[in-house]
C-alpha cells in the first residue's frame, strides 16, 4: 500500500513539474443562503470571469489573464501517513493493539509492515482467544483445569522448552575471554524463580523494618472483580448467569482503573502509602489483588474507606447474602498485628504460589503446602505462571519505593570490583560529596540491607527526581563489523554512528548510574564492566566438544557471515564510487526535512483532491487498458492455420 501511494505521489509531482496540473484555485465562498442562490452566483461568476478558450480583448496581453503561484511538491510523509492510517485500522479489525502513537510514524509503519511483528501479535491473540473459548466452555475451574486449561499449560511448557533449547545454542563471550551459554547466565539472574523469590522477600521484610522505625501501620487488602467477570459459580462450578464474556485481561484492567482512581483520590488528600501488589487468579482464571501497604496511623482509616468505596461502587447488591448481611466478597481489609506475625508472613505464601511453589512450611500449620482449593503449591505454580504469561498480567509490583534498578546496578560493584571502582574515580574525579553518596548506598546494597537503602534513597514515597541515584544509559554505537547499514523493515539507510533496531528505533544500553549530591552536582559511575558478544555456540565437527569452529565440516569452517573485501574507509585505495561511505555527502541531502503538521495536512488535502479529479480517474482507466493490452500481446501466438481464422471471430465476440 505504501509503495502504491509513493508511486501516485511521484506521478503527481512529475505532472506538476511538467505543468500538466492546473494550480489550485482558492475561490471565495459563494453568496446566498440556498443552493439555488449559490448556483446562480456561481454561473454569474463564470460568465463574468475570463474564458481561456476565447481570445482576449484587444490591447490586453495574454499573460494578464493568468495568475501564477507556486504549489509545493508532495513528500513521502503523505504516503507514510495514509498507509499508517490504513495499517492501524487493519490491526484494530483483527483485535490487535497498534503500536504506540508516541513512536515515530516511520517506526510504527515498520512494525505494521513486518511479518515477524504480525506473527508475534497473532500468536499471542490466538493463545488468548483459545483460552477464552475454553473458559466459556467451563473447562477452567476447580473441578476441571484449575487456573488455566490443560491446552494452555501444554503450550506454555512447549514454549519454555523451545526457549531453553535456543538459549543452549547461543553463547556470550566478554573481553576477558570468559564464555557462557545464555542458559547458564539466565540461571544466575532473576529468571531463576529462587533468586526472584529471595529478592522479593528481602524487599518486603526490610520495608516492614523501615515502616516500624517510622511508626507506620501495615494494612492488607483483598480486591475482587464483580460477578460479571466470573464465568462459573464458585460453589457449584456451574455457568454464571451474570457473566458477560469478559476475559481475565478485562478484569485486570478493571482493577487497574479502580486502583488508579483510589490512588488519585488519596494523593489529592495528601495520604501516601507504599508496599507491594500481588495478583493471582481465582480457580476460573479471574484475577484478584492482594495489597500489602503501609501508611501513617492517622491515615489508615481514610485509606481503608477510600479503597472500600471504589471497590464496592459497582453492583452493590452483590455484596449481601440471603440473610441481608454484608459480606467481604468484593473488598476485605485487615490490619497487621505484629504480635500475631510479620507482614512478610502474610504474603509469603502468595509469592511462593505465584513463582515456583517452594517455601519453608511453617511449623504447626496444617495444610501450609496447599492453596485455598486444596492444590499443592508445586502443582499450582506452573499453572499460575502459564495463566499470567498467556494474559500478559504482571504478578508483582512495588509502589512508593525507590528504584530496584539502582539496587541491582549498585550490587554489580562487588568487592572484586573495588580496584576498578577506584580507577574509575581516579579517572573521572567526582566530587567527594558524590563519592560519599555512592559508597554509602553501595555498602547498604552489598550487605543486603534494603531498609538502609530505602532510607538513603529518600525514604518511602520520595519522587524519582529527588532520589540521589538514577540509572544511566547511552546510545549503542555501531561497530566496524556491524554488517548491513540498511534496515530491512523500513528500508532506510543508517549513515550515523548510533545503532538502530529492526524498526529504526535508536537502541540505548544501560551503562551504570548517575549519582548526585544535595547541591545538584552529578557524576556518572560505570557498573557494566564487561562487554558481551552473543554468537552461536561453537563446537567441533567430531565429538561435540567445544572448539574453534562451527562444526559444519572442514570445508564449511572458513566461511563467515561478513564480507572479506577491503573496508572503503580503511584507506584511499578504494576506487568503486558505489562503495564510498555515505557520510561524505552533506547531512541535509541524506536526511530530508520532515514537514510540519500544517504542511502535511495541506499535502494530504491536495493529494485527496487530485485522486478525486477526473484526470486521475482517467489515468487509472488508461493504465488498466494498457495492462490488458500487454497481457493480450504476451499470450503465445497460435501456429495452426485454422486458429488464425478463428481468432478474429473470438475477438469480435469478446468486443
Amino acid at each position: 500500500m505504501r509503495h502504491q501511494l509513493v508511486g501516485n505521489i511521484a506521478n503527481h509531482n512529475r505532472r506538476q513539474r511538467l505543468g500538466l496540473l492546473p494550480p489550485p484555485r482558492r475561490l471565495s465562498p459563494l453568496p446566498g443562503a440556498t443552493l439555488s442562490a449559490q448556483a446562480r452566483a456561481r454561473a454569474a461568476r463564470i460568465a463574468r470571469g475570463p474564458n481561456p478558450l476565447t481570445p482576449p480583448r484587444p490591447g490586453v496581453p495574454a499573460l494578464s489573464l493568468f495568475t501564477w503561484q507556486r504549489a509545493p511538491l508532495m513528500t513521502l510523509a503523505v504516503a507514510d501517513t495514509l498507509a499508517l492510517e490504513r495499517a492501524r485500522a487493519r490491526a484494530r479489525r483483527h483485535g490487535i493493539a497498534p503500536p504506540s502513537l508516541r513512536l515515530k510514524p516511520a517506526s510504527q509503519l515498520a512494525r505494521l509492515s513486518c511479518e515477524r511483528w504480525w506473527r508475534r501479535q497473532l500468536r499471542r491473540l490466538a493463545g488468548r482467544r483459545l483460552e477464552q473459548v475454553l473458559r466459556e466452555a467451563r473447562r477452567v475451574h476447580k473441578r476441571a483445569g484449575i487456573y488455566c486449561s490443560e491446552l494452555t499449560l501444554t503450550r506454555r511448557r512447549a514454549q519454555k522448552v523451545r526457549n531453553r533449547a535456543l538459549l543452549e545454542t547461543l553463547e556470550a563471550i566478554n573481553q576477558a575471554g570468559q564464555t557462557y551459554t545464555l542458559a547458564e547466565l539466565a540461571e544466575l539472574g532473576l529468571a531463576n524463580p529462587d533468586h526472584r523469590r529471595a529478592e522479593l522477600m528481602l524487599r518486603i521484610r526490610d520495608t516492614e523494618v523501615e515502616a516500624r522505625r517510622l511508626g507506620h501501620v501495615g494494612l492488607f487488602f483483598t480486591l475482587t472483580a464483580p460477578s460479571r467477570f466470573h464465568p462459573v459459580l464458585a460453589a457449584s462450578a456451574q455457568r454464571n448467569p451474570k457473566y458477560d464474556g469478559s476475559t481475565p485481561r478485562d478484569a485486570q484492567q478493571h482493577l487497574q482503573a479502580l486502583w488508579a482512581r483510589a490512588r488519585a483520590a488519596l494523593a489529592r488528600e495528601g495520604r501516601g502509602l507504599y508496599g507491594i501488589r500481588v495478583v493471582e487468579p481465582h480457580h476460573d482464571g479471574t484475577p484478584h489483588w492482594h495489597l500489602l501497604v503501609w501508611a501513617k496511623p492517622e491515615h489508615a482509616a481514610a485509606v481503608t474507606e477510600t479503597l472500600r468505596g471504589y471497590a464496592e461502587a459497582e453492583s452493590p447488591e452483590e455484596l449481601y447474602d440471603r440473610g441481608g448481611q454484608k459480606t467481604h466478597a468484593r473488598f476485605k481489609a485487615e490490619t497487621i498485628d505484629p504480635a500475631r506475625g510479620t507482614a512478610a508472613g502474610y504474603v509469603a505464601k502468595y509469592i511462593s504460589k505465584n513463582l515456583n511453589g517452594e517455601q519453608f512450611a511453617r511449623a504447626g500449620v496444617e495444610g501450609d503446602h496447599l492453596d485455598r482449593y486444596g492444590q499443592a503449591l508445586t502443582d499450582a505454580a506452573p499453572r499460575i505462571e502459564a495463566w499470567a504469561a498467556t494474559w500478559g498480567i504482571r504478578q508483582f509490583q512495588f509502589l512508593g519505593l525507590p528504584s530496584v534498578t539502582v539496587w541491582r546496578e549498585v550490587r554489580r560493584l562487588t568487592e572484586r570490583q573495588a580496584d576498578t571502582l577506584q580507577q574509575w574515580e581516579a579517572a573521572t574525579r567526582p566530587r567527594p560529596s558524590i563519592a560519599r553518596v555512592l559508597h554509602r548506598v553501595r555498602a547498604a546494597a552489598l550487605a543486603g540491607q534494603w531498609d538502609r537503602y530505602l532510607r538513603l534513597m529518600g525514604g518511602p514515597n520520595a519522587p524519582r527526581k529527588l532520589q540521589p541515584i538514577k540509572p544511566w544509559s547511552i546510545p549503542a554505537f555501531r561497530r566496524a563489523q556491524a554488517g548491513d547499514d540498511v534496515s530491512h523493515a523500513s528500508g532506510e539507510v543508517n549513515p550515523g554512528l548510533v545503532e538502530r533496531g529492526r524498526y529504526g528505533d535508536e537502541i540505548r544500553v544501560p551503562k551504570g548510574l548517575v549519582v548526585s549530591d544535595r547541591r545538584g552536582h552529578a557524576a556518572e559511575y560505570l557498573t557494566r564492566l564487561y562487554r558481551w558478544e552473543v554468537r552461536p555456540r561453537r563446537r567441533l565437527a567430531v565429538g561435540g566438544v567445544s572448539g574453534e569452529f562451527s562444526g559444519g565440516g572442514a570445508a564449511a569452517d572458513p566461511w563467515t557471515c561478513v564480507t572479506n573485501c577491503t573496508d572503503p574507509e580503511a584507506g584511499p585505495g578504494c576506487t568503486d564510487p558505489a562503495s564510498q561511505p555515505l557520510t561524505t555527502l552533506p547531512r541535509h541531502l541524506l536526511t530530508p526535512r520532515a514537514p510540519t503538521p500544517d504542511e502535511l495536512e495541506a499535502q494530504l488535502a491536495r493529494y485527496r483532491e487530485w485522486r478525486a479529479s477526473e484526470a486521475a480517474r482517467a489515468e487509472v482507466e488508461n493504465a488498466d487498458v494498457e495492462q490488458r493490452l500487454i497481457r493480450a500481446l504476451a499470450r503465445p501466438t497460435a501456429t495452426h492455420p485454422q486458429a488464425r481464422h478463428r481468432r478474429p471471430a473470438r475477438e469480435a465476440r469478446r468486443r
